[in-house]
């Protein structure tokens, strides 16, 4: 944990100075690419990470075997959509740093792609993985803070955050190849990719359609409203995600446990996972209400005078991201008793519905009412998948009884 905690500080500290050098124009365009690149990989993912964690936990297949069908499998989509995109780019009206930009955002696509992350949750190392990030985001953040200043040209940042998640995900990947004794790169293991996928395909729907739901309104606002309005909204949509990242950290700590908890014991399974949920909802609901007392304070002072009037976004942001790791419990709690259909049925519904408002409301309430759906998805989304979950268990509980 204390890992976790010092890469998102340095990462945080890093992105807030690169954040006031670039100004609320150019940042809108580099966070943009970064949410479309992202939200690309999640597609190109088609959901294995969490099959991989299921059969390792359950030690239905060596760590090995599968990480080498992954990655040859996400490299080779990866490099096609890659070259797809650079080709769009290419058709554009883009013109100069812009462009380059959404050049860069093809490279940044391929290396969000080599993701390493589940291979360490799988194996429960995840503290190690986060050694991992935390080189990358020092690597980073020093980069910003002795070279970067005021009026930074546009794409700055995601060039050094591409050169440096880059050199990390070389190094992690020849790393446990040879730790595993396995090559990254091999076609024969393609399709133990080919049958991950036909199992994890509903997984995929979900964390595809989540993800829209909690990362489109930066995309949205960007198109609807314009590069300041995202560059604005990317300001507390950044801090967002740092804190995002600590409780996904925690998300993924909990998950194997969740197996085992449902292995030895469903009413102990479903009480805890109901805990986890309630506790993280209250303590999002004080968070919240400490944001609201002091976030048009502590915001100029972080970002500048230039970003002030989005500082009330940011306690909105926030409390959904609590109301996200309560999801995160039962979509996992679901995910362990093999209904992850469900998990499709509960999100996908606040994903369409989520995505049609962003046309309806953004351009009468701007900036806020991106805060306003993201909160409402993923509110909507916690209700849903609690529902499910308590009715999945309890019928569990029902059958284990007779």
């Amino acid at each position: 944990m204390l890992w976790q905690l010092l890469g998102k500080l340095f990462q945080v500290v890093g992105m807030i100075y690169a954040t006031r050098c670039l100004g609320p124009d150019n940042i809108g365009v580099s966070r943009t690419v970064i949410t479309l690149a992202m939200t690309l990989q999640l597609c190109l993912a088609f959901g294995l990470d969490a099959v991989a964690v299921r059969h390792v936990a359950k030690a239905l297949a060596k760590p090995g075997e599968i990480a080498s069908a992954i990655f040859t499998f996400r490299f080779v989509l990866g490099f096609l959509a890659a070259v797809l995109w650079v080709f769009a780019v290419s058709l554009s009206s883009l013109e100069g740093g812009e462009r380059w930009t959404w050049l860069a955002g093809a490279f940044f696509l391929l290396v969000c792609c080599m993701d390493y992350s589940w291979l360490f949750q799988a194996t429960e190392q995840m503290p190690r993985a986060s050694r991992f990030q935390l080189a990358s985001s020092i690597i980073s953040s020093a980069w910003f803070v002795l070279f970067f200043n005021k009026g930074q040209s546009v794409g700055s940042d995601l060039y050094v955050l591409l050169a440096a998640n880059a050199i990390v995900v070389i190094f992690v990947w020849w790393k446990v190849s040879n730790e595993f004794g396995f090559r990254c790169f091999s076609a024969l293991r393609l399709s133990n990719a080919k049958k991950m996928f036909l199992e994890a395909w509903l997984i995929w729907l979900f964390n595809l359609g989540y993800y829209l739901l909690a990362n489109m309104a930066q995309i949205m606002t960007y198109f609807i409203l314009g590069k300041e309005s995202s560059g604005l909204f990317g300001s507390a949509q950044y801090l967002v995600l740092a804190l995002q990242m600590f409780l996904h950290y925690f998300g993924i700590l909990m998950a194997p446990r969740l197996m085992a908890w449902h292995k030895d014991n469903v009413v102990t399974f479903r009480r805890r996972v109901l805990l986890i949920a309630g506790i993280a909802i209250v303590v999002g609901g004080l968070v919240f209400l400490i944001l609201r007392l002091v976030v048009n304070w502590f915001y100029p002072l972080l970002f500048g005078e230039a970003f002030a009037s989005a500082s009330g976004l940011l306690p909105w942001l926030v409390l959904g991201k609590f109301f996200a790791l309560g999801t995160a419990m039962f979509t996992w709690g679901l995910w362990a008793q093999h209904r992850d259909k469900l998990t499709v049925l509960c999100c996908l519904p606040c994903c369409f519905i989520s995505g049609a408002l962003y046309f309806l409301l953004l351009p009468e309430f701007g900036n806020l009412a991106s805060a306003w759906i993201t909160l409402g998805a993923e509110t909507a989304l916690l209700i849903a998948s609690g529902i499910a979950f308590t009715y999945v268990v309890n019928q569990s509980d029902a059958k284990s009884a007779d």
